[in-house]
């Protein structure tokens, strides 16, 4: 059977100017016998050299009428570029079912001529000397679709003072000039504002890779609006300075700072407030007075030396213009002095103040006390005194300044010995010094207490002081020390006890620290009687009275010490100190003891201490109680009985001699 040839088809087609567009999309395909395409011929008729063309990855620009080749598989990689200009042209194309072609068919391909783009920017104002990016004021488009690839700026303005194009290339270019930007760095176009106020006129185009659009002119204006400096009317008092600064009200509507001040000052007369400044301490009048804005705090108006009324004035400037002047009257008023005043007032001794809770200040025109003065005419060592973080101790009879933004840091100290003396006080309102007053301080101190109740000792006890003594005091001192003394002269009386003095001597002063009071003893008499003792106790600044107290010795209880019956064999020892029983009503423990051997036979017992192995029949045998586990006891060399003897001693009395019998067994 006979091949059917395939058929290609396109409708035809406008591109916009340089547009590239896919063969592909625009064909159809077809065959009758179902045989896929295996290529496809392209031809293109338009010869000019700004006509359209065929592109393709082997020829990114094919040459009119000549028949390109391409295999079915690259018909995606077929492009058609449009022309350059505006106009038609004939296409043609064909495909291969791998046995026979199809017949060409042709298609018209127009190209859509470039549209110019549009630029505009409005009749705008700014701020003189301000800074605005020109990409902020300017609108584009372009029928296309076509992006601006470069921007022409014109200034037409050529004053000094006017307007200016700057970008990264050139700080300020001169008028007159074209000024060529990339659109990709717009961005770094700036415009500045004239350093004055005025209009002028500036231009712009923009490219869109093909035509430049037509120049669009636009009004720049640059507007300032004044500043408004105003200020109040005023009383000073005679001969005050003031600060200007605090007067002034300044506003600026652009948000300008004022850059300086001037001022005028209209009074003629000698006594007449006038203008002063760092560099002209008396600013004549009717002399225009310039001032940085820096300086104004520096600008001072001094009060006149006589009462009247004059007018003053007062302009700012913002960088561009000056305000308009602004008059405000000065009157010069007398001074009222100030009225300072203290009461008198009581400090503990030693005791801290500030002098500001007491202190009372007024001034009946209002004005602000600036500083005060203190005086001290306490002269004594131990008089009360003022205290500055500047002097420790000021001395009597100075005049302490203090800035009254110090007051808080002014102390007075309390004597450290009870006293009066006068102090004085005055302030200051800026201009006149009130008159000084004076108040009294008195240093004053409440003496402690110290009690101890009667209290009763057995014969020779000992008592710690501190258990009994109650101290107190009225104004929270507390207690450095403490002073005893003993009123009985007996060689058996009670006494007090300290560690540096076992036993004090009566009628004598005992003096102790209130730290060491835990160590005072008293020890009770060893006979019965009392005795009168007293304390009294000092608060770091005044004694107590003398409190007295009596002690009451009873008394002494001989002690009973004995040992039961004993037997020992033949030579045996026994250690007396296991046999001894003790007893004492006053519960003294023993200090001593003594024995007696009562058998006088050669082989008969006997005592044994460390110190006598033998101790004869007969003899007192002194022991101290440390001792007693010393002392043993033998039975005979022979058998019997013998009597033997024990006592004690208190440390006050002995008692009665206990007999015991020893016997000896074999």
């Amino acid at each position: 059977m006979a091949n059917s040839a395939p058929v290609v088809t396109i409708g035809n087609h406008s591109l916009l100017y340089n547009q590239w567009q896919k063969m592909q999309p625009w064909l159809t395909y077809a065959d009758s016998d179902g045989n896929p395409a295996q290529k496809f011929q392209f031809w293109d008729g338009g010869s000019a050299a700004n006509s359209a063309y065929f592109w393709t990855s082997t020829n990114d620009h094919w040459a009119a009428n000549t028949t390109i080749e391409v295999a079915a598989s690259d018909l995606s990689d077929v492009w058609v570029r449009a022309g350059a200009v505006g106009g038609t042209e004939t296409l043609w194309v064909r495909a291969f079912d791998g046995t026979d072609w199809g017949n060409w068919t042709s298609f018209t391909l127009t190209t859509i001529p470039n549209t110019v783009p549009v630029v505009t920017v409005p009749d705008v104002q700014l701020h003189t000397n301000t800074w605005t990016q020109a990409k902020n004021w300017l609108t584009y488009s372009d029928a296309n679709g076509d992006a601006a690839t470069k921007y022409q700026f014109w200034d037409s303005g050529t004053s000094a003072t006017s307007a200016y194009f700057w970008t990264s290339t050139n700080d300020h270019w001169a008028a007159n000039t074209t000024i060529e930007v990339a659109a990709a760095d717009l961005a770094d176009v700036w415009i500045k504002g004239g350093s004055t106020t005025g209009a002028e006129t500036f231009w712009v185009r923009a490219f869109d890779g093909t035509d430049w659009s037509n120049w669009d002119s636009f009004t720049l204006t640059s507007v300032n609006t004044p500043p408004v400096v105003t200020a109040g009317d005023h009383s000073i008092h005679i001969d005050q300075w003031v600060t200007v600064d605090n007067w002034l009200t300044k506003t600026d509507a652009n948000g300008d700072a004022i850059t300086k001040y001037q001022f005028w000052d209209s009074g003629t007369a000698a006594t007449s407030a006038y203008f002063w400044t760092p560099d002209n301490s008396h600013w004549a009048a009717n002399t225009t007075i310039d001032v940085s804005a820096a300086d104004l705090a520096n600008v001072w108006i001094h009060g006149g030396s006589t009462t009247g009324s004059e007018t003053m004035w007062v302009r700012g400037f913002d960088g561009t213009e000056w305000s308009n002047w602004d008059t405000f009257t000065v009157t010069s008023t007398p001074n009222t002095v100030p009225v300072a005043t203290i009461n008198d007032q009581a400090l503990h001794v030693n005791q801290w103040v500030k002098p500001q809770g007491w202190l009372t200040a007024t001034d009946a025109e209002g004005d602000t006390i600036t500083k005060y003065q203190f005086w001290d005419a306490g002269a004594g060592a131990t008089s009360a005194y003022f205290w500055t973080p500047d002097n420790s101790h000021w001395a009597a009879n100075t005049t302490i300044d203090v800035s009254a933004s110090d007051l808080a840091n002014v102390w007075i100290k309390g004597g450290s010995t009870t006293g009066s003396e006068t102090m004085w006080v005055r302030a200051f309102d800026g201009t006149a010094w009130s008159n000084w007053d004076s108040f009294t301080l008195t240093s004053t101190n409440t003496a402690p207490t110290a009690t101890i109740n009667d209290h009763t000792l057995n014969a020779a006890q000992w008592a710690q002081l501190v258990n009994w003594t109650t101290a107190s005091d009225a104004d929270g001192d507390a207690i450095t020390q403490y002073q005893l003394w003993d009123g009985g002269g007996a060689a058996t009386s009670a006494y007090f006890w300290t560690p540096d003095n076992s036993h004090w001597a009566s009628s004598t002063v005992i003096d102790v620290s209130a730290s060491d009071l835990a160590n005072v003893w008293v020890r009770g008499g060893t006979t019965a009687g009392t005795d009168s003792m007293f304390v009294r106790a000092f608060d770091g600044t005044s004694w107590s009275t003398w409190d007295s107290f009596t002690v009451t010795s009873l008394a002494n209880h001989a002690p009973d010490a004995s040992i039961s019956n004993q037997t020992l064999h033949v030579n045996e020892w026994s250690q007396v100190g296991n046999l001894v029983s003790y007893a004492d009503a006053d519960a003294n423990p023993a200090t001593a003891y003594q024995f007696w051997d009562g058998g006088g036979n050669a082989d008969s017992g006997y005592f044994w201490t460390s110190a006598n192995s033998h101790w004869a029949a007969s003899t007192v045998i002194d022991v101290n109680a440390a001792d007693l586990d010393d002392v043993w006891m033998r039975g005979g060399a022979t058998t019997g009985t013998e009597t033997m003897y024990v006592r004690a001693y208190d440390g006050i009395d002995w008692s009665a001699w206990h007999a015991f019998t020893l016997s000896t067994i074999v």
